[in-house]
């Protein structure tokens, strides 16, 4: 009987543990807070896409200058 109970807490672990990443990525996305949540999980799996996610990040955080006075506009 305890092997079949190991057996099973090994399956729910393994099954269990991807459900609620996923779970959790699917709610901070939604709430708009995806890039801090699952991103050290993402970095494990994809570590490309993590760089790449960061670049867009910092692309999209980035402001133009405000023109200084006296400065002609282009």
């Amino acid at each position: 009987m305890g092997d079949l109970a190991l057996a099973a807490e090994v399956v729910v672990a393994v099954v269990a543990v991807p459900v609620a990443v996923a779970l959790l990525g699917h709610r901070a996305r939604r709430r708009g807070i995806g890039g801090s949540v699952p991103a050290p999980l993402e970095e494990i799996g994809d570590p490309v896409a993590n760089r790449t996610n960061i670049e867009v990040q910092v692309h999209a955080e980035r402001t133009t200058p405000a023109p200084a006075p006296g400065d002609r506009r282009l």
